[in-house]
């Protein structure tokens, strides 16, 4: 929802609205990125290589066993 003050009319929230979209603005509150399939087999894989709850909560991690780690 757009709100703007002082209220405009419906033509002119329009017209706004779709001024701002071509300056880049987008309008819907999502950004790109969040649709990006790169970004939902990220959080896919991040889930599916879990620990189970019960062992998350005695262990922590080891950095060997993250992403990311480049050397032990």
């Amino acid at each position: 929802m757009l709100e703007v003050r002082p209220s405009l009319s419906a033509g002119e929230l329009g017209v706004f609205r779709i001024a701002l979209e071509r300056a880049g603005l987008r309008l819907d509150g999502e950004p790109p990125a969040y649709r990006s399939p790169w970004r939902l087999a990220g959080l896919r894989e991040a889930v599916e290589s879990a620990p189970p709850p019960v062992a998350a909560a005695r262990y922590t991690l080891s950095p060997r066993n993250t992403r990311g780690a480049t050397r032990a």
